[in-house]
């Protein structure tokens, strides 16, 4: 097939110019278009997520008090539990200085030719002790050492001191120990 054109080619060339243009114009609008677009859909997207971010702050907030109650409650438990455990521990140990000072007092610990003339002790669980006495004759204190061997209530004995003393005329031996004494403490049920 031929074909033949019978208008002039300047009237082409503009009409081809014009298509460009129109293209041209056309796909500029259409990018124009996708941008908007796109921006309308992130205007849309940042609104929402500023929404969000404010619910979230508020709960956020909302927990925040929650959780300071909570760590409130937690302090004073921990604190009511030292308590309780001080005031066990108290129960578990207020017979333990009567019971050492009875076995102190039998005659088959302190023979009869010592006497206990002064005691200090520290602690709760193992009570240290430190005594200062004074006994007839060497074999007496011999004697006391013994029996505080032979006990299992004792351990950890220790001489401080060993002087020979006289008061009037008695001559005596005055001496120190110091020892741990273990408590027998009564076995929980649970």
């Amino acid at each position: 097939m031929i074909r033949i054109n019978l208008l002039p080619s300047e009237i082409e060339k503009r009409a081809v110019a014009q298509r460009r243009t129109i293209l041209i114009a056309s796909a500029v609008v259409a990018v124009l278009l996708v941008f908007v677009g796109i921006y309308f859909m992130r205007l849309a997207k940042i609104t929402t997520l500023k929404g969000e971010l404010k619910k979230l702050t508020a709960e956020h907030r909302k927990y925040e008090k929650d959780l300071k109650k909570i760590n409130e409650m937690e302090s004073q438990k921990a604190a009511l539990q030292n308590k309780l455990n001080v005031i066990n521990e108290l129960m578990g140990s207020r017979l333990d200085y009567p019971k050492m000072m009875e076995i102190l007092t039998r005659k088959d610990v302190i023979p009869g030719k010592v006497w206990l003339k002064s005691f200090s002790s520290q602690g709760t669980g193992k009570i240290k002790l430190t005594l200062d006495l004074e006994a007839m004759d060497n074999y007496a204190v011999a004697d006391f050492l013994a029996n505080l061997e032979k006990s299992p209530r004792f351990d950890n004995i220790k001489i401080n001191g060993f002087s020979p003393s006289s008061s009037g005329d008695k001559k005596t031996r005055v001496f120190g120990i110091s020892c741990d004494y273990k408590p027998e403490r009564g076995k929980k049920n649970g």
